[in-house]
């Protein structure tokens, strides 16, 4: 038992570990699919790792998405397919990406090809855990496999300008009724009303007894933090393009 978890909390950089991804990328490269079983019974025929050991590799190895069971690649692979790696660095890029802002650039620019070919690009990059997708209402999102839902949320609704001076308004203020915060933005009622329902809904805004509105206190750190990286991102494209 001792054995397992040891083996478990090596990680990719133990021999054995490099020793058994090495013989599944040469069944990829013999019969361009990945068996788990033939893995096994070949790394256990060459490698004097005991049964419990190469199991428990195996196994660490399907848990963090490293091999996947009937692919064709690994995940050091599968981002050797130049699109596939483009549309991974958009979404590092643009996160919180919806489904159509990704097909719209990538068949603007000849990348992805048609939205088939774009569906099996980001079941790829979320089979081997380097994406994941988050419904928000209407839309399906992509952010990178480290960024949390709550921040991806946020990502997400800021690249709408007026997201973007609500909570700018709010991180300023205690509290404020709606109508004072379309009016102090001088943006259209309905609008701002119908931005700030959907930040309730989502939880990053809150509504007050007295119908105030204000920022929830737990999701303000995260607010504050994806606007200011926003906002840096933006300042640099400017000096870049000015």
């Amino acid at each position: 038992m001792n054995q397992y978890v040891n083996l478990i909390s090596i990680g990719l950089e133990h021999p054995s570990v490099k020793q058994v991804i090495e013989i599944a990328e040469e069944i990829l490269d013999e019969n361009k699919i990945l068996n788990i079983d033939s893995l096994y019974y070949r790394a256990k025929k060459r490698l004097k790792i005991p049964r419990k050991g190469l199991n428990a590799i195996i196994q660490f190895l399907i848990n963090d998405k490293i091999l996947v069971n009937r692919s064709r690649f690994t995940r050091r692979t599968v981002l050797s397919n130049s699109t596939r790696k483009i549309i991974y660095n958009f979404i590092q890029s643009n996160i919180g990406s919806h489904f159509s802002l990704i097909k719209r650039v990538g068949i603007s620019s000849d990348i992805t090809g048609s939205p088939g070919e774009l569906i099996w690009h980001l079941d790829m990059l979320i089979k081997f855990n380097y994406i994941k997708k988050l419904t928000l209402k209407n839309y399906t999102i992509f952010l990178p496999i480290e960024i949390d839902d709550e921040s991806g949320k946020i990502y997400f609704l800021i690249q709408d300008e007026l997201y973007r001076k609500i909570l700018n308004h709010l991180i300023s203020t205690d509290s404020q009724e709606r109508s004072q915060i379309y009016k102090s933005l001088g943006e259209n009622r309905g609008t701002i009303y119908y931005r700030i329902q959907n930040l309730i809904e989502f939880q990053i805004l809150e509504l007050l007894a007295d119908n105030k509105v204000k920022l929830n206190p737990k999701k303000r750190d995260i607010v504050i933090e994806v606007l200011s990286e926003i906002s840096n991102i933006r300042e640099l494209e400017y000096f870049k393009n000015s």
